[in-house]
């Protein structure tokens, strides 16, 4: 396979995976609320893409298309693969329209992400630990079950999916400038979280997970601040699915809930990715998407096959195809095992936060030693 390809997709997993986990940071690593449904917010993100933009889409190029409005507000789902690729032919055509479709898909995903963070807050307010990571597993499994089986949302196929609109076609190679343009968001969230985590909410957040009744004691609303870290966070969320929907990359040419809602790689991975960089720890979690995206979306993703014919691993009775399938689980599952035991802080532990700058620290530390 081409080197520029893969470092196409390798760049792709990193900036999408590095979004999603930020927010899982802000909900689960700052203010301790253990969302094990993280996969709902993302799969928000990927609706918004290949339901409200491509039907947004079709409306507005249906003049051109030769159809009344009506008509392509119904083909995007009734005629999915028969439509969408002639929308996204016309699509091409209009840059702004692209650009402003883009826009929108993000600012809609990360509104509605945000809401349904606000609805999942409740029981958060109100149940702690394993019965409210149980509750938002559940909730996500519900979600994903409505969304496959409901034809007005995914169309009339809707296990397979919906045809996802070529929103970068307009720059001739879309899958490079997605994937661009993924990396531009993903650096953009990380200086925000990084600014987040040294302001006052930041530390607010981070005191509430660590002693509730004592952040109760000074006055400080704890309800309102598992809220607004499930709204944020659930965002992030969103955020990452709409980009991610957008690259070819990271999820083909297609749109489906069996992709959108996966437990494993929209809860797991980001799960995993934060406890091996540090909890809480935006660094860490950036240093460890690098690390994990560049093993996993290399060596093991792509050469899978030829790694597991050169380990022989049927001589040993093993099945290669599974063995092949499952490689990617062996490393995460080493790398937790091996933080757990002899790093259980993570590479870049959470650093302390910093109410005054640094050059103001050193000023001040100046003074008092002459």
């Amino acid at each position: 396979m081409d080197v520029w390809i893969i470092a196409q997709m390798m760049a792709a997993f990193i900036a999408t995976y590095y979004v999603l986990t930020a927010g899982l940071n802000k909900k689960a690593g700052m203010t301790g609320i253990p969302d094990f449904g993280h996969a709902m917010f993302f799969a928000i993100g990927g609706i918004v893409v290949g339901h409200i933009a491509a039907r947004v889409a079709a409306v507005i190029l249906a003049p051109e298309l030769g159809i009344s409005r009506a008509e392509a507000w119904r083909n995007v789902l009734e005629k999915n693969t028969q439509f969408m690729p002639i929308v996204n032919e016309h699509l091409a055509q209009h840059p702004l329209l692209s650009i402003s479709l883009i826009v929108f898909s993000i600012v809609v995903a990360m509104i509605l992400g945000g809401l349904l963070g606000w609805l999942a807050s409740y029981p958060a307010l109100r149940l702690k630990g394993d019965y409210l990571a149980i509750m938002l597993l559940a909730a996500s499994e519900g979600l994903r079950v409505f969304v496959t089986y409901t034809t007005s949302i995914m169309g009339k196929t809707p296990t397979v999916g919906l045809t996802r609109p070529t929103l970068f076609a307009f720059t001739g190679n879309p899958p490079l400038w997605s994937t661009v343009f993924l990396v531009v968001i993903a650096v953009l969230v990380f200086v925000f979280a990084e600014r987040f985590y040294n302001s006052p909410s930041g530390r607010l957040f981070r005191a509430v997970r660590d002693d509730e009744e004592s952040a109760e004691a000074l006055g400080k609303d704890v309800a309102k601040v598992r809220r607004d870290a499930m709204i944020i966070g659930s965002a992030l969320a969103a955020l990452a699915g709409a980009i991610a929907s957008m690259n070819f990359w990271m999820t083909g040419s297609s749109i489906a809930p069996k992709t959108v809602f996966d437990r494993v790689l929209w809860t797991f991975w980001p799960w995993a990715i934060m406890i091996v960089g540090g909890m809480s720890s935006n660094r860490g979690t950036a240093v460890t998407t690098i690390i994990i995206g560049a093993l996993i979306i290399g060596p093991i993703r792509i050469y899978k096959d030829s790694i597991t014919r050169m380990l022989h691993v049927s001589a040993l009775g093993i099945d290669p195809g599974y063995f092949a399938n499952a490689l990617e689980y062996f490393l995460i599952g080493f790398l937790i095992l091996g933080m757990l035991f002899f790093k259980p802080s993570g590479i870049i532990p959470e650093p302390p936060s910093w109410t005054l700058s640094r050059n103001k620290i050193k000023e001040i530390l100046r003074r008092v030693t002459e």
